[in-house]
């Protein structure tokens, strides 16, 4: 009896400590977030109080077109990433290991780029001094340089850059394991490598696809760095706005009463993408 008594305190003890750090480092913060969004607001600083004025303040135009275009981008930037990420890292898996394992490495290099550092390599390869748009004028496709490092489109390919290298890793096991004798028994009965790769290969790994999907799609709902960058002021995404409130205008409740709505939209969304995985 003893050894069973010890055996089950030992498997309560380690069973307990996902709970608590679940509750040390998710409940206990996000609920000090949601009691003090509903401060009130001072002139210089907040003070404890119970008022719905920041939660009404949401609603404002601004800040809908802001969670709008935040979930815009990232379903774009998520989708990308997982088109670019899934035919590189399924014909990757096909190499040697050696290969394989200098690709990793590079990957994991770029991973270790800051979204800074990403942010401000993008916005100067968009640039007119020393863009890209130089090389197309030096093959003759454009008369003069041109600046691209503003906008959506500087916005989504830094984001999708971002994104690329998680999604490879996030892929890279699943494509490993991949069975060959699949591909190879389509292709012995006659079917295309193109058609096999729809037919057989997408639909074994959908489950991963869409769960790096929708890592890629909350990860990318955070950034800040990327859409102040390189987007207008009109096409900032909702935590820019967020970072704004909490930093430079000092406005704790307010921002804390975007991020709970942040936070609601965001597991609404994924909750949607779940539902969608389990249907398809």
């Amino acid at each position: 009896m003893k050894p069973d008594r010890k055996d089950a305190g030992l498997r309560a003890a380690l069973l307990s400590y996902p709970t608590a750090l679940l509750v040390f480092a998710f409940v206990i913060p996000m609920g000090i977030m949601f009691v003090s969004s509903f401060y009130h607001r001072t002139e210089t600083y907040y003070e404890r109080g119970f008022e719905l004025t920041h939660y009404l303040r949401t609603f404002d135009w601004l800040y809908i077109k802001a969670m709008w275009t935040t979930v815009k981008l990232s379903t774009i930037a998520a989708t990308i990433a997982v088109l670019l990420a899934f035919p590189f890292t399924y014909f990757m898996s096909g190499y040697s290991r050696r290969v394989q394992t200098v690709i990793l490495v590079v990957v994991l290099g770029v991973l270790s780029l800051s979204e800074v550092i990403v942010a401000f390599s993008w916005s100067n390869a968009l640039s007119r001094p020393a863009g890209i748009s130089n090389f197309f004028v030096w093959l003759g496709f454009m008369e003069r340089p041109a600046s691209w490092a503003r906008g959506l489109p500087a916005v989504l390919i830094a984001l999708s850059y971002f994104n690329l290298s998680i999604a490879i890793l996030m892929l890279y096991p699943h494509c490993t394991r991949l069975d060959p004798s699949y591909v190879e028994a389509a292709r012995t009965m006659g079917t295309s490598p193109a058609r096999s790769m729809f037919k057989v290969v997408i639909p074994i790994l959908r489950k991963p696809l869409i769960a790096t999907w929708i890592v890629l799609f909350v990860f990318t709902m955070g950034a800040v760095v990327t859409p102040q960058w390189l987007g207008r002021p009109d096409q900032w995404m909702l935590a820019v706005h967020i970072s704004k409130q909490a930093v430079e205008l000092g406005n704790i409740p307010f921002a804390s009463a975007l991020s709970i709505v942040f936070l609601l939209v965001t597991i609404a969304m994924v909750l949607v993408a779940n539902r969608f995985a389990d249907k398809s």
